[in-house]
């Protein structure tokens, strides 16, 4: 399943709910104003680092430089990605859940 997370970790209880609902090996992409959740020294991050080894963690590229937030901020377990790359995601996984 992929998970994909557009609203910031600041603004309502979505994250905290899809880092509920997620489970191991399972995907979670963050776009448009999730990416403040990568941001260094915030408690979204940290919450990103406890879950599983197995869950596959994504970003896009162009919501990132578009939001100021500098790719060497980012940590090396995140994949950036570009819009041809979240599709992809899209069609390899059997659901896809928008948070």
């Amino acid at each position: 399943m992929l998970h994909i997370l557009r609203h910031s970790p600041h603004a309502d209880s979505r994250f905290a709910s899809c880092l509920r609902a997620i489970n191991a090996d399972q995907s979670l992409l963050l776009i448009e104003d999730a990416v403040y959740t990568l941001l260094p020294g915030t408690s979204g991050r940290n919450a990103l680092e406890y879950l599983p080894a197995s869950v596959s963690l994504y970003t896009l590229e162009s919501d990132l430089l578009g939001r100021g937030v500098a790719l060497d901020d980012i940590s090396s377990r995140i994949e950036v990605i570009d819009y041809q790359m979240m599709v992809a995601l899209c069609t390899e996984h059997a659901k896809v859940v928008s948070w």
